[in-house]
């Protein structure tokens, strides 16, 4: 029953969000897949808790350590994407190589941490709910794009 009041929660969350210049804060996407992914592999309360405390804390990580930098790295990258040199353009393609890489071993440290605690089956069915969860953002910001430049 919380678990259906969080998803509907969420869900009214969700429809306003996009309303709001197509831009959704770090702590509302967290929100909406921290509901989605639940749904998705059905946990206990229990294991919900310990489940949550885990995948927080690396997430919140990969996001300080790697998704932040790298968003900064393409958003001054951008302003200065026709003046750039070719040495100042690779040592920003390997700096960003270098943090996905880094986001890559934050996930697999994840993982490991996961399998302490939970199957490999469940595991493998975060990562699937993930991937459905980041396909059905991609494709809600893409309509809602389409809609905002129809009006």
């Amino acid at each position: 029953m919380n678990r259906l009041i969080i998803v509907l929660l969420i869900v009214s969350f969700n429809a306003t969000s996009f309303g709001q210049n197509g831009k959704m804060s770090f702590e509302r996407l967290k929100a909406l897949k921290m509901s989605y992914v639940t749904e998705k592999i059905s946990l206990s309360e229990e294991e919900e808790t310990i489940f949550w405390e885990i995948y927080n804390k690396y997430e919140n990580k990969m996001f300080v350590d790697c998704r932040k930098k790298i968003k900064d790295l393409r958003k001054d990258y951008m302003k200065s994407q026709d003046s750039i040199s070719d040495g100042e353009a690779l040592r920003v393609v390997k700096k960003i190589n270098e943090l996905e890489l880094k986001a890559l071993q934050i996930k697999e440290e994840r993982d490991m941490s996961l399998l302490d605690q939970f199957s490999a089956k469940l595991i493998l069915k975060m990562h699937r709910a993930e991937y459905h969860f980041n396909r059905e953002m991609i494709y809600k910001m893409k309509k809602s794009k389409m809609e905002s430049q129809k009006n």
